[in-house]
């Protein structure tokens, strides 16, 4: 089985659901950026692994934010919350997922790193490594298919990862943190139910604040209101369906918006496209 995808070809199209088996315990996607590529707010149970070559914009990593240029490698361990933002441009990206599950398997990262007096809580967002990754991520790419002989190449990439992690930071488990943390609460909720209308007092009274704190909470947590957040979801979620040839009046109804004049305002506003534009580009690109 191939783990190797290309462009927005991933198994079941979206962002984060990727389903891995013991014969894809990873993938790989590469993507070009001929459009703006804006991801929301979200986390995985995955470790990702983000290779970035000459693109330009921005990566936000549990609110840290980082501006893309060069080659620069990202490491997101599991249950962090992160969001995109790309430019078009001629830069490329190596999306890397490893599901731990299934990993597990064949090698515990875990304890692995354990052994070394390490966590993945531990692993700088912004890593140095990016060459020695490349390097091994390229082996994977030629080899794909073959898992018996990728495996040892996992084991090479958290070696070099456990090179360059912060050993002085708390190694608290980020399970842990994910568990106790409303905010992460909040984002699956978002996108349980970003199809139909929500209020923004609704949504404070679910997290257990006034609008006013809720509000004011949210967006020192992670840099925007939220419902602009909200719009980006949907925005994000209207994408893959206007990929896949839904009507512009179909996608608005699926995606919560009030109006088809109130979808193709903010659509624009996020994309700078009307979702017509959107559906004929990727028309174009599929041809």
């Amino acid at each position: 089985m191939q783990c190797v995808y290309y462009g927005d070809r991933l198994p079941n199209g979206f962002e984060e659901r990727v389903f891995f088996s013991p014969q894809m315990p990873y993938t790989i996607c590469i993507k070009e950026f001929q459009m703006e590529d804006i991801v929301p707010l979200h986390y995985a149970d995955t470790i990702e692994l983000l290779l970035c070559e000459n693109l330009c914009g921005e990566i936000v990593i549990d609110n840290q934010r980082f501006t893309l240029e060069g080659e620069q490698l990202y490491v997101i361990p599991p249950y962090t919350l992160h969001s995109n933002n790309i430019r078009p441009g001629g830069g490329t990206m190596h999306v890397f997922k490893i599901c731990f599950q299934e990993m597990d398997r064949y090698f515990n990262v875990q304890n692995y790193l354990a052994l070394k007096e390490l966590s993945l809580s531990q692993v700088q967002f912004l890593c140095p490594a990016y060459g020695e990754v490349k390097a091994i991520v390229q082996r994977l790419i030629a080899l794909d298919g073959d898992l018996m002989a990728c495996l040892p190449l996992i084991m090479e990439l958290f070696l070099e990862l456990s090179r360059h992690m912060n050993r002085g930071q708390s190694a608290a488990s980020a399970y842990a943190r994910f568990k106790t943390s409303s905010l992460q609460e909040l984002i699956r909720w978002t996108n349980e139910n970003y199809d139909r209308k929500i209020a923004i007092e609704e949504v404070a009274r679910m997290a257990g604040y006034s609008k006013y704190h809720f509000c004011s909470r949210f967006k020192a947590e992670t840099g925007t209101t939220y419902m602009n957040y909200l719009n980006s979801v949907r925005v994000s979620h209207a994408c893959l369906m206007l990929r896949h040839g839904d009507s512009v009046q179909t996608v608005c109804r699926n995606c919560g918006f009030e109006n088809t004049s109130h979808f193709i305002q903010i659509f624009k506003r996020i994309q700078h496209m009307t979702p017509h534009q959107y559906a004929i580009q990727q028309k174009k690109r599929n041809v």
